[in-house]
């Protein structure tokens, strides 16, 4: 029974940490973008998944004289995005494969940084509540231990 609860605290501790890196991650690459962005006209070079729900357009956009690529769903109103078509993007002048669409804050959208924090924090919830249980048991344990 313990070495499950460990487990369950131990997955707790992974969800937790990797909601917190990503959200961390994303807000470093906000401010990068923010202290040295740059706005450029992407190209959507190629379709990636096409006829599938979830299809991904290629990107390709020019950063001081390079051609960049970047994947990205595009999936504006009802229609998708097709080859050739242009994109307005925020590129980090000192990394410019850190991009963000225009009009949006995190570079993995806007919708996505909400679901790290979340996530983030279901991870503690879960890792304080299995703490919380060993703890529980542990006195319990003892308790008994002392009166018998």
């Amino acid at each position: 029974m313990r070495r499950g609860t460990l487990l369950l605290g131990a997955v707790f501790l992974a969800i937790a940490v990797f909601g917190g890196c990503s959200a961390t991650l994303q807000w470093q690459r906000a401010e990068l973008i923010d202290d040295t962005g740059i706005r450029v006209t992407g190209v959507v070079s190629r379709i990636i998944d096409p006829g599938t729900k979830y299809q991904r357009q290629e990107i390709s956009y020019p950063v001081d004289h390079h051609r960049h690529t970047v994947v990205r769903n595009l999936d504006t109103d009802l229609s998708h995005p097709k080859p050739g078509h242009r994109v307005c993007l925020e590129v980090a002048r000192t990394h410019p494969g850190v991009v963000r669409m225009c009009g949006t804050r995190y570079p993995k959208g806007d919708d996505m940084y909400p679901v790290y924090i979340l996530v983030t924090v279901f991870g503690t919830a879960g890792l304080l509540f299995v703490i919380g249980y060993l703890v529980t048991g542990a006195r319990q344990t003892r308790r008994i231990g002392i009166t018998a």
